[in-house]
C-alpha cells in the first residue's frame, strides 16, 4: 500500500527539514511501533534527534480539510500517539482548530501542540516572492567517437551494439551503455541544466551536444578486420532538447514560530510542492521541492540496471564537461536532428 501523503503535509515536512538542526532527521510516513498493540502505525512526519543528550522523537500529523480541524480528530490523533515513542506531538491543521479542539490540546499540558500556518501579510497585502524554474527535456539520439588509430584520431559513427573493450581486450559491455551510464553522472546532467538555464533563447532549444574525454579509462573500440584495439580518446553524445520554464510564486507564511514560503507549481509536468527559507545571517535562501503524484499512482516497479562502467564516476566530474545547446538551423521545421 502506497504511503499517504497531501501537498500540505509534504511543504510541512520540508519545513521542518530546513529547519533541523545537524543530527536531527525528518522522515515523511513513518511507520512507529505501537508498544501495546504491537503493530506499527503510519504518522505523517516524524522528526528525530537528541535534547541533552537523550532520544527525542517529535510527531507531527498533519489534517488538509477545508473546514477547521475537529475535536473528533485531536481525540484521534490523542488515542494513537499514546503508545507511540512520541515525546511531543503537533498538531498541523491547515485550516485552523474549533474551540473545542483547542480545549482537548490545552488539556494535555504541553505535550501536545497546535500549529496552524499564517500568511504574511504587509500593509494588507499578501507577499509573494517569484523566481523562475527552467527543466530542460533531452534524449541522445546519437554518439560519435574520436579513436585513436596509430598517431591519429579518427572520428568514428557509435552503433549501440557496438562492443567496447578495456586496453587487455576484455568485453566490458556496448556501446549504448556507456552512453547511458555517462548521461547519467551528475557532471553531465548538471552541465546540461546549467548551459539550459543560460541559453539567451530557451524556447529556441531543439538539441544538446556534450563531448566526455574518457582516454584515462582505456576504453577501447576492436577494429573487426584485424582485431586490434583502438583508444576511445572522446565520446560525443548528441540528442534532442527542449527547454521549459515555470514561475514559481512562494506565498510567505509563518508556521509555530518557522518563516518560509511556499508554492504548488509543477516541474518537468508533474505536480510538485516549493518551499524556500532563508537564514538571515548566513544571507542566503534555500529552495526545495517535492512531487506529490507519486503516492497516487500505480508506477511499476522497474529493475535498475547495475552501471556497466563504473570507471565514469572517477573520471567525472572532475572536469565538468562543456555540453551545449542548439538552436535549429533556419532551414529546419521545428525538429532537430542530432546525428
Amino acid at each position: 500500500m502506497p504511503k499517504r501523503s497531501t501537498p500540505f503535509q509534504a511543504i510541512v515536512r520540508l519545513v521542518r527539514q530546513h529547519y533541523a538542526r545537524p543530527g536531527v532527521t525528518v522522515t515523511e510516513s513513518k511507520m512507529l511501533l505501537d508498544a501495546v498493540r504491537g503493530i506499527e502505525r503510519e504518522v505523517d512526519i516524524v522528526i528525530e534527534g537528541e535534547l541533552d543528550g537523550e532520544p527525542m522523537t517529535i510527531s507531527v500529523e498533519v489534517i488538509e480539510h477545508g473546514r477547521r480541524a475537529s475535536v473528533t480528530w485531536v481525540d484521534e490523533m490523542l488515542r494513537k500517539h499514546r503508545d507511540l515513542p512520541t515525546n511531543l506531538l503537533l498538531l498541523v491543521s491547515k485550516s485552523g482548530f474549533t474551540s473545542s479542539a483547542v480545549a482537548a490540546i490545552a488539556a494535555e499540558a504541553g505535550r501536545v501542540q497546535a500549529l496552524t500556518p499564517e500568511v504574511i501579510e504587509l500593509e494588507g497585502q499578501v507577499i509573494v516572492k517569484h523566481f523562475f524554474v527552467d527543466t530542460m527535456r533531452y534524449v541522445q539520439t546519437g554518439c560519435k567517437l574520436h579513436v585513436r588509430d596509430g598517431g591519429e584520431q579518427v572520428v568514428v559513427v557509435g552503433e549501440p551494439a557496438t562492443d567496447v573493450y578495456d586496453s587487455t581486450g576484455r568485453l566490458l559491455g556496448p556501446l549504448s551503455y556507456l552512453v547511458q551510464d555517462a548521461m547519467g553522472l551528475d557532471a553531465v546532467r548538471l552541465g546540461l541544466s546549467f548551459e539550459a538555464h543560460n541559453h539567451p533563447d530557451k524556447d529556441q532549444v531543439r538539441g544538446f551536444s556534450v563531448g566526455i574525454p574518457i582516454a584515462p579509462l582505456g576504453y577501447c573500440l576492436q577494429k573487426s578486420e584485424t582485431g586490434e584495439l583502438h583508444l576511445i580518446d572522446e565520446l560525443i553524445i548528441t540528442g534532442d532538447a527542449a527547454v521549459s520554464q515555470t514561475e514559481v510564486p512562494l506565498t510567505l507564511a509563518r508556521l509555530g514560530g518557522r518563516v518560509y514560503g511556499s508554492a504548488e507549481a509543477p516541474i518537468a509536468g508533474r505536480p510538485a510542492v516549493w518551499v524556500g527559507t532563508t537564514d538571515l545571517e548566513e544571507q542566503t535562501t534555500k529552495i526545495s521541492w517535492q512531487v506529490t503524484d507519486a503516492q497516487n499512482s500505480d508506477q511499476a516497479q522497474f529493475e535498475t540496471r547495475p552501471m556497466q562502467f563504473p570507471g565514469l564516476r572517477g573520471l567525472l566530474p572532475s572536469p565538468i564537461p562543456k555540453p551545449s545547446v542548439d538552436e535549429p538551423p533556419t532551414s529546419a521545421n521545428g525538429e532537430r536532428s542530432s546525428d
